[in-house]
């Protein structure tokens, strides 16, 4: 009788081994991948926002918001911060960019080239565009990791 219960407590602590190190397999595959500012939200930022949001731009003149790198990301707008690391539930940028505040400043705008029409997009409600939600969901995945320089 003590050889069946030795064999079934090796049997028992194989199976224990083998959860374990398979839950810890699942759990590093189904957490969140780091987000890189560089790799990851810049090229998306660059791509849709810079052509306003850099010195002599549109977006720039009218709030101060440039996203030229990571210090000015950071830095925000003349009225108050775009990034709240650690939460992009209170993050402007993340609700400008899923057209939650007033449609006059959803992002990004969509004009021929804002700066050869002075401040005409800064205020055309009808000319914002939404980004593909992957874009949305990578900048704010980003913010809630803390927003790191990275």
């Amino acid at each position: 009788m003590s050889m069946r219960y030795e064999e079934g407590t090796v049997f028992a602590n194989k199976s224990i081994a083998v959860a374990t190190i398979s839950f810890g397999v699942l759990v590093s595959a189904c957490g969140p991948r780091p987000v890189s500012f560089r790799e990851d939200v810049q090229p998306i930022l660059q791509h849709n926002c810079a052509v306003c949001h850099s010195n002599g731009g549109v977006g720039y003149k009218v709030s101060g918001f440039s996203v030229v790198s990571y210090t000015t990301v950071m830095k925000g707008t003349k009225f108050g911060p775009m990034v709240i690391p650690g939460s992009s539930l209170q993050s402007n940028l993340v609700w400008l960019l899923k057209h939650g505040a007033h449609p006059s400043i959803d992002m990004p705008k969509i004009c021929a080239q804002m700066a050869d029409h002075g401040g005409v997009c800064a205020v055309a409600s009808s000319s914002a565009r939404r980004l593909p939600q992957r874009e949305v969901t990578l900048i704010a995945a980003w913010i809630d990791q803390g927003a790191r320089n990275n």
